[in-house]
């Protein structure tokens, strides 16, 4: 009653504890280095984006909280209020179609009959009767309702040049601009050509805006520009004359420009029926790619083979959009779900069957990640993993059942295994106060599994072995006090050793393998306390009223409890007895007779017959050895030849359409503008956070250092032009290597390099009519920025907003001071992907080399004082921060060797000091290091790399490598006998068959994982398998036979026994040795003489003898 009180409150307090917390009880994954410079970077750029919202909202009415109010929240991004403003029907980003073709014969993609077949595959969509209702339409002022076209690798293939051209005409020209026509378009490799052409598409684009707007021009109608006019034949090419002549570019750029004209203008056209020249199409298209200018128009649907020295690729990809908000919706965020779900309705009940025929058909492998089905593919894994893990743990149930011969003990076994969650939670979060549960602690439940079950089978062995020793079975005291101290203090030191090589994780700088390790640890404690109290009084209670209770078949048919029927090992006759009345198996052990041994049961039989004899014997010991030194070598050589991941992670089966997707797209094709591509923040005016007295661990995962003002920063007129000149060199990117790292805008005509620049606007508000000037002298800075910040911008969707909303600049009204400014560029990493930490080690350095030489004040800006501190930070998505994850994955591989090789030492000592013998130590310890070479050689074999997953697996190693070996050595030291072999058989005999029965239910459990469709799991499986698996067969052979030939003995001297040899003996008190059997016996003898003697006599019954009392061995069945 006093265990279930306590197991009662602990439950009832880990409940309250999730009830007041919510899901706020995991942590947010918190994969951070809370000392590295690119965390405390990535932090002060989070808090002082904060801080702008807060200085540029000062001086206004603060709203009330609203507590339910509308909030948006996306995957790897912070939640944001729902907009309230209201825009045109479908001009709005919603959900896309990906497509991803691959050739399934050969390397050409691009056949007639394939492109073909590609046409067919985005026709089933485009052309379906509703798709107008429902896409993403160009014109964000809604005037215009017509889709914006596909992003589509045909745009080029069906280019509809309005019968004036064909792609074969532009090919012709270019290649005639050099004055031969030979298939070469030399004219692309003139020097200086990117700049010039955007040069002359910006002045292009100034005169298209100002003829638009109905400026005076000798091509509109009646010299004046207007929308009208512009469409009408003649017109553009006209402005395109004019544009020419106003400029002073080299003639052979212009004639490029004016030959690729009419394609730019096609391709931004709807698409055409009639399918141009294909390898025209091709050879032109790879020279685009050689053009910035030009790159953006063709980079995306080719993949990273496509060249002009090899105009062919096997993959190719494209997006289809759908817009919101839909027909009846203000914006996108106004009723968000139900907009989705409805989208989500008509697309499936339209579409789904399409592409799942459309995959299985044609020569054109055609691959589909369409958000709209997104969710639902993704809650199905979810579901279908969930049903896996608990068929994991059914598999668990089903093992300790079988072998314990009791739905019961099964029962209670598996309990004890869930309880130790909550009771160890309890202690974790409660009693010593660590805040930071991460998500990851979840997997606790599969190590508490496999170590818990290995317990029960040691504790119900060591119960089960009792009953071949009827001195032992006096009564219930004495049996349940031999077996509890022969299987306490084993199960100790295996948790003792488990819970050491879990806890040396803490010495990783990650929270999150910090919270998993030290969880871990309690979890094994909560396990041990629950096996020595829990488990105990559970088999007392299952000894006294059910163990022996015959079950309804045995009764009903008269057949008696030696039936079959009541010996088949399944039985639940403890569930629904026929009878109350029952002898205890105690009882029948203490009564049986000379001759009369119960048989052992086939798998100690097998464990601790043949294979122990085989291990023991002349030559199968030194074999043995033998054959496992061979076998590490080659093990060793694999394992030294794990690298660090080489590419993205795989967060699905490999075969699975949306990871063959991600794989192909993040693999086989480079960098576009047409992809979203990660932004990297320029911040200026504050320094790293400074992250002291911070501990996740013990704070919780919403702790944040203190921000860090750069005092030297100053918004003066030096500060002003650097900024601005930062911007302009992005825009042109024609500064050495930005083209290498830094994204082109796919919406520029000039195709000039993305940047999101406060001082964009803060310039053309000081040069307006009247204005002062840019750069703005400090002294004058009060006046301007305060009506500057009051004023207002226009959005895409030509709507006027306040300009302190949306821009990064930080003007603090108080002190009259512009704290902070953030230049957001855009990288060349693809966002929502996950990328290696080779490609992510040279994009960083990339954009480090290039803020270096912003800051430097003798460089290419030549950058001042005031402003010469700026630093860089990356946005990210599934794993985080992009530099942030750059440094984890090297941490994660860290971290993995760190914790095997502590855990490993750590085995060594505990090992060592339950022992005390050297040798026990370190034959242990040897193989517990050559279970970890093994484990990490299958790894190299199944091809797995250092990533996240698996380093996280390998810092756990360590701690599950143990558990087999602990058990065998403290075995084989704890055995009496007098020589090696004895010792070694008697450890067999005593703990084989527990260790077996635990590395079945480990295999069991995991092998269930290896089928979950996210690797996660698979990944776990895999690693739990092949270390039980390896543990075990080390354990039992190598460290076994280690035993068997050197291990300590008493004829061994003295010198080759320490620490044991030199110590003096442990007090009386302390010792572990169970007391003699002999006084136990002579004890409970004692009470039984005792207790007969005082007992009452009872009454004879009229027509019965008085019953004469009997032996203790010859008691008779009680009630």
């Amino acid at each position: 009653m006093a265990i279930m009180a306590g197991l009662l409150v602990t439950i009832i307090g880990s409940s309250m504890i999730i009830a007041r917390e919510g899901a706020g009880v995991f942590g947010s994954s918190a994969n951070n280095d809370l000392n590295d410079i690119r965390t405390r970077e990535h932090e002060a750029y989070s808090q002082v984006k904060d801080w702008i919202k807060v200085l540029n909202q000062k001086g206004e009415e603060e709203e009330e909280l609203d507590e339910d109010a509308c909030v948006v929240q996306r995957w790897g991004s912070e939640p944001r209020p729902c907009d309230k403003n209201q825009y045109p029907n479908l001009t709005q980003s919603g959900d896309m179609v990906m497509t991803l073709f691959v050739a399934k014969e050969g390397d050409n993609l691009f056949t007639e009959s394939q492109i073909k077949q590609l046409k067919a595959v985005e026709d089933g969509i485009l052309k379906h009767e509703e798709f107008n209702d429902y896409c993403l339409r160009w014109d964000k002022t809604g005037y215009d309702t017509s889709c914006s076209p596909p992003l589509s690798p045909l745009s080029l293939f069906y280019a509809d040049f309005g019968g004036s051209g064909s792609m074969a005409e532009v090919f012709d020209d270019v290649d005639a601009i050099d004055g031969t026509v030979d298939g070469v378009l030399a004219a692309f490799e003139t020097p200086g050509m990117n700049a010039e052409l955007a040069s002359i598409q910006g002045s292009y684009t100034t005169m298209m805006m100002g003829f638009m707007a109905g400026a005076n021009s000798s091509c509109g109608l009646g010299g004046v520009g207007s929308p009208m006019a512009f469409y009408m034949p003649g017109t553009q090419a006209c402005l395109m004359q004019q544009t020419m002549a106003s400029l002073t570019v080299a003639s052979t750029t212009k004639l490029v420009y004016e030959a690729m004209f009419p394609l730019v203008a096609a391709m931004r056209n709807p698409r055409g029926e009639a399918l141009q020249d294909i390898d025209k199409t091709l050879l032109l298209a790879a020279y685009m790619k050689t053009i910035g200018f030009y790159a953006p128009y063709v980079d995306y649907y080719f993949d990273s083979g496509f060249s002009v020295s090899n105009p062919v690729s096997k993959h190719s990809r494209g997006i289809i959009s759908f817009g919101m908000p839909l027909p009846g919706y203000k914006n996108s965020d106004e009723n968000r779900t139900e907009q989705r779900d409805k989208f989500s309705a008509w697309f499936r009940e339209e579409f789904n069957d399409f592409l799942q025929e459309t995959q299985k058909s044609g020569d054109v492998d055609a691959l589909f990640f369409a958000t709209p089905l997104v969710r639902d593919e993704f809650l199905a894994i979810l579901l279908s993993d969930a049903m896996k893990v608990a068929v994991s743990l059914g598999l668990v149930f089903a093992w300790i059942w079988l072998q314990t011969n009791s739905v019961v003990v099964a029962i209670a076994g598996i309990a004890e295994i869930v309880l130790s969650i909550p009771l160890a939670f309890f202690f974790y979060y409660t009693i010593f106060g660590f805040k930071y549960f991460d998500g990851l602690n979840v997997m606790t439940i599969f190590i508490v599994a496999a170590i818990g079950a290995d317990d029960i089978f040691v504790f119900m062995d060591q119960y089960k072995m009792s009953s071949y020793r009827p001195e032992i079975c006096v009564d219930l005291k004495t049996r349940m006090n031999w077996v509890y101290a022969r299987a306490s203090w084993a199960m100790f030191i295996t948790s003792a050793t488990t819970c050491a090589a879990f806890i040396c994780t803490a010495a990783s700088p990650l929270p999150q393998i910090q919270s998993f390790g030290i969880f871990s640890a309690f979890v094994i404690a909560a396990d041990y306390i629950l096996v020595v109290t829990w488990f105990p009084a559970v088999l007392c209670v299952y000894h006294n009223y059910l163990e022996q209770r015959p079950c309804c078949p045995c009764c009903c048919c008269g057949a008696g409890t030696d039936s079959g029927a009541c010996k088949f090992g399944w039985r639940m006759q403890e569930l629904w007895p026929c009878t109350r009345e029952h002898q205890t198996s105690t009882e029948i052990v203490g009564a049986r007779g000379p001759g009369e041994e119960p048989q052992k049961r086939m798998l100690e039989k097998a464990i601790s017959g043949p294979f122990a004899k085989f291990l023991g014997s002349r030559y199968g010991a030194p074999g043995t050895l033998a054959a496992f030194f061979v076998l590490l070598i080659p093990a060793a050589v694999l394992a030294s030849q794990i690298q660090p991941l080489t590419r993205s992670e795989e967060s699905l089966p490999a075969d699975h359409p949306f990871q063959r997707l991600w794989t192909l797209s993040g693999e086989e094709f480079g960098s576009s503008a047409q992809t979203t591509n990660t932004p990297v923040h320029l911040v200026w005016g504050v320094g790293p956070i400074d992250n002291d007295g911070i501990n996740i661990l013990r704070q919780g995962g919403e702790a944040k250092g203190a921000l860090v003002w750069d005092d030297t920063f100053q918004f003066d007129e030096a500060a002003q032009q650097h900024i601005w000149n930062v911007c302009e060199e992005v825009r042109k990117m024609e500064a050495p290597n930005l083209e290498n790292f830094l994204s082109r805008d796919k919406d520029s005509p000039e195709s000039y390099g993305e940047v999101k620049c406060p001082l964009d606007d803060w310039k053309a508000w000081l040069e307006r009519v009247g204005g002062p000037g840019f750069p703005l002298p400090l002294a004058q800075l009060k006046d301007e920025m305060t009506a500057f910040m009051n004023s207002n911008t226009t959005n895409a969707y030509g709507q006027d907003v306040p300009l302190k909303d949306v821009i990064a600049l930080g003007y603090d009204q108080d002190t009259n001071a512009v704290r902070s400014i953030i230049v957001t560029v855009t990288s060349q990493l693809q966002s929502r992907a996950s990328h290696s930490s080779e490609k992510l080690s040279k994009a960083y350095n990339a954009f480090e080399d290039w803020i270096s030489e912003l800051n430097d004040e003798s460089g290419r800006l030549g950058a001042p004082t005031t402003a010469n501190k700026v630093f860089q930070v990356s946005d990210g998505d599934f794993n985080g921060p992009n530099w942030v994850w750059m440094h984890t994955q090297g941490l994660f591989r860290e971290s993995a060797i760190t914790g095997a090789c502590v855990g490993t030492v750590l085995a060594f000592i505990v090992i060592l000091c339950a022992t005390q013998q050297i040798i026990i130590a370190c034959s242990a310890f040897i193989t517990i290091a050559s279970i970890l070479v093994t484990v990490i050689a299958m790894m190299k074999i199944a091809n797995y790399e250092l990533g996240s997953t698996t380093s996280i697996c390998i810092t756990i190693l360590a701690g599950l490598s143990v558990d087999y070996v602990v058990h065998l050595a403290h075995a084989y030291n704890d055995s009496e006998a007098d020589g090696r072999a004895e010792k070694f058989q008697e450890a067999f005999d005593v703990i084989g068959v527990s260790v077996l029965s635990g590395m079945i239910t480990s295999l069991l459990a995991s092998l269930v994982l290896l089928m979950c469709q996210l690797q996660f799991f698979a990944i776990f499986g895999f690693f739990m398998i092949f270390t039980v698996t390896w543990a075990w067969l080390w354990g039992n052979m190598f460290f076994m036979c280690l035993m068997r030939l050197c291990g300590p003995d008493k004829s061994m001297p003295w010198y080759l026994q320490v620490p044991y040899s030199v110590l003096p003996p442990a007090p009386k008190c302390c010792q572990s040795t169970p007391v003699k059997v002999e006084d136990e016996v002579a004890e409970a003898k004692e009470e039984v003489v005792i207790d007969r003697v005082n007992a009452p006599s009872p009454d004879p019954v009229e027509g019965q003898p008085l019953e004469v009392p009997r032996s203790p061995g010859s008691l008779p069945a009680h009630s």
